[in-house]
């Protein structure tokens, strides 16, 4: 398992679009507005660091707005998850269109020291259920993993170059609402 095939079904348990926050690149929103004609406000939320769990106070996604962070992710409601998620049949509305990280979920990528590709495996750290009922090839998944790698280079630039800004619509919602 792991370097040319990875054993896992999808049982559509509904884990990784209840209980998984999902953070999209901007890419990732550009291929879903284009699919659903709907504005990327209306599918996405910036959220604090305490309504996250596990992430680095370092991480280069964190975009800072009026001595605050935030990361932006695919809205989610806390008892029926993620916006795109049909609530009756617990498929994915946008399942073409999905974000990366939603297509590269629950496999984890594992690189030599020297970055080279060595083999994906299920992830240890994730609640999925983890059903080793079928077979998944690897070469499309090192493809995703390359692909958002790039998205999550150009990302960082963009947060880097909006963190450096200093103007007065620079404001979170809830800091124009309170003044």
């Amino acid at each position: 398992m792991g370097k040319d095939t990875v054993n896992f079904k999808c049982h559509h348990c509904s884990h990784c679009c209840t209980e998984v926050v999902c953070m999209p690149t901007p890419w990732d929103m550009r291929r879903i507005a284009k699919m659903t004609g709907e504005d990327p406000f209306d599918f996405i939320e910036f959220l604090e660091p305490d309504e996250l769990d596990d992430m680095d106070d370092d991480d280069p996604t964190w975009l800072h707005v009026n001595g605050k962070r935030y990361i932006m992710a695919l809205q989610r409601e806390e008892d029926t998850g993620c916006y795109f998620l049909d609530k009756k049949t617990k498929f994915c509305k946008i399942y073409e269109a999905r974000p990366i990280l939603c297509r590269l979920f629950p496999f984890e990528l594992h690189e030599t020291e020297d970055g080279k590709f060595e083999k994906f495996t299920l992830h240890e750290d994730v609640g999925c259920p983890k059903h080793t009922d079928g077979k998944n090839p690897t070469a499309p998944l090192w493809d995703l993993a390359v692909q958002d790698d790039l998205n999550q280079d150009d990302y960082h630039e963009l947060v880097e170059f909006f963190n450096k800004q200093d103007y007065e619509e620079k404001k979170s919602k809830t800091s124009s609402s309170s003044s």
